[in-house]
């Protein structure tokens, strides 16, 4: 029997998702007409609802017009707003369709800016060797039309690509060659990208020092300047380095100073940058200052109408909640910023806000402390949702985190072979990202199910589990993850003596002989997850 707590993470991430919108360049934004700056700078934004519409009109008036090559500009102004939106299934369809129209009116910078926009899809979908040739073949077609700024924003996007492949010293390099060409252009905000990019290969290396470097040289091009949200983005990436680094007064510091810039001037990025200083708060240890702060987000994006910002940031609150052991509160600001995302068509963050409060659900089952009924019920039917949900988006590390979620919440409920198949797929979607550390959590997953049917198997799979996990370098993970395996390799039924226990050899973890719940806490994207098991029901400490 399985039991388990799932512990949610306070806020740590965009609102919204992973990707960096706010950052994001574009290489034909004065290479086309004027209403394609208009949605792209609604991207930029963080307006994705108005960027499809005036996408969408643009659209329609190019076909009632017969205007050819501005109904390819509209597709793929399309194209990069379901990006954007990370709908990455509908932003394939609609580039393809951008492909198709080009054969009819050739345009090689045009086309290049598709493909390369099919290139990040296929990135964000983990197909990485199909990005990998896109952006080649992007980059071939700038070269043909000798759009330098082209050619250095897919040098970038190609140095993340190995950046996600794990192949971080290509990165650097190619980030290297894209920073230079930006520069030759005076490209300031693609030098700003470039060097993002290498922010970023750094951290991944764990050289913080030369992180912190880059992260100040973003800052410097556009201090003292009239870029003012892309001078206060820079300064966040600064706190992000600094908090990486564990020099949390100091990422507060900074997060504080952006805040500052916009206090009077721009209330929806102010919200931004709260939201910001809530997640330093909070990597600090600071809860009071933490919720303030959130609150103060959330109000600035209420009353600026952002509603985006605000169902992001009811998310990220119910799930600090869960976190502190406010269940019904966390409940109810869930069900809000659910129905906000429903009304507004937020996909994505539905399906995340939905996986919250699964995870919430199974937090409280896991206790023995639950009012409400049904909780492993609801939590089955919200995972499922959400899965659905990036199923159909195309989602992958959120496919792989729902069918983590699913394989928790049955095996809770005592269904360990359905809890066991999904367990394994996320080992699969694991493999598909590349992740080793989410593998070997997962497939630790599958050896806790096997613990009291197959001992020996529980045992090859703990192993395997450990050694994916060593080899994806995150210590954090890897020491937590010894108890399990140690758990796992030894019976807690067996009645040693201590004498005995010590003649058998070192475990993994020294670990208390009275312990009789193990446990492992990794942390996947926006949330932790701990494993319990026992044989007998027991409140969580």
């Amino acid at each position: 029997q399985i039991w388990l707590k799932i512990a949610q993470q306070p806020i740590l991430s965009a609102v919204g998702g992973g990707r960096w919108a706010s950052m994001d360049f574009d290489e034909v934004a004065n290479y086309g007409p004027s209403w394609a700056n208009t949605v792209s700078d609604l991207i930029l934004a963080d307006e994705p609802v108005k960027a499809l519409n005036a996408a969408k009109e643009a659209f329609v008036r190019c076909l009632r017009s017969g205007d050819a090559r501005g109904k390819i500009f509209a597709l793929h102004a399309l194209a990069k707003v379901h990006l954007a939106k990370f709908e990455i299934n509908d932003t394939n369809e609609v580039a393809e369709k951008a492909l198709a129209e080009l054969l009819k009116c050739p345009d090689d910078t045009l086309e290049g800016a598709v493909m390369h926009t099919i290139a990040k899809a296929s990135k964000d979908l983990c197909r990485f060797e199909d990005a990998l040739e896109l952006a080649q073949e992007a980059l071939r077609k700038f070269q043909s039309s000798s759009s330098k700024v082209g050619e250095a924003a897919v040098l970038n996007t190609i140095a993340r690509i190995h950046l996600n492949r794990g192949k971080r010293q290509d990165s650097v390099k190619v980030a290297k060659q894209s920073l230079a060409m930006f520069r030759d252009c005076e490209e300031r905000h693609g030098e700003s990208e470039a060097l993002h990019t290498m922010v970023r290969a750094s951290l991944a290396m764990g050289r913080y020092e030369e992180a912190l470097r880059l992260a100040n040289e973003m800052v410097g091009i556009y201090e003292g300047g009239t870029d003012l949200d892309k001078h206060v983005a820079t300064l966040l990436v600064v706190a992000d380095v600094r908090a990486a680094m564990e020099e949390h007064d100091e990422a507060v510091e900074v997060a504080t100073k952006a805040v500052e810039l916009f206090d009077g001037v721009d209330k929806r990025q102010q919200a931004n940058a709260t939201r910001r200083l809530a997640d330093a708060c909070f990597a600090k240890g600071d809860d009071t200052d933490g919720w303030m702060y959130a609150k103060e987000a959330l109000e600035l994006y209420r009353g600026e109408g952002h509603s985006k910002g605000e169902a992001g940031m009811l998310c990220e609150i119910a799930k600090a909640h869960f976190s502190s052991g406010s269940f019904q509160e966390g409940v109810l600001i869930a069900d809000e910023g659910a129905k906000l995302c429903r009304e507004a068509g937020f996909r994505q963050l539905l399906a995340d806000t939905q996986l919250a409060a699964a995870r919430g659900r199974l937090d409280v089952e896991a206790t023995g402390a639950a009012q409400e009924q049904q909780l492993n019920w609801k939590a089955r039917q919200a995972g499922k949702e959400a899965l659905a949900i990036y199923q159909d988006i195309g989602d992958l590390r959120g496919q792989m985190r729902a069918h983590n979620t699913l394989a928790l919440a049955f095996m809770s409920y005592g269904n360990v072979l359905e809890g066991r198949a999904k367990a394994k797929r996320a080992v699969e979607l694991s493999q598909m990202l590349g992740d080793k550390t989410a593998e070997g959590t997962n497939l630790l997953l599958v050896a806790q199910s096997r613990f009291h049917d197959n001992k020996d198997e529980a045992n090859r799979l703990a192993t395997i589990a450990y050694r994916l996990i060593r080899e994806g370098g995150d210590q954090k993970t890897m020491k937590e993850a010894e108890e399990v395996v140690d758990a796992i390799r030894e019976d807690p039924k067996d009645k040693k003596t201590e004498k005995e226990r010590k003649a058998g050899g070192a475990s993994l973890a020294e670990t208390q002989a009275s312990k009789m719940d193990m446990t492992l806490d990794f942390d996947m994207m926006k949330t932790r997850a701990v494993y319990f098991w026992g044989f007998t029901s027991r409140s969580t400490r």
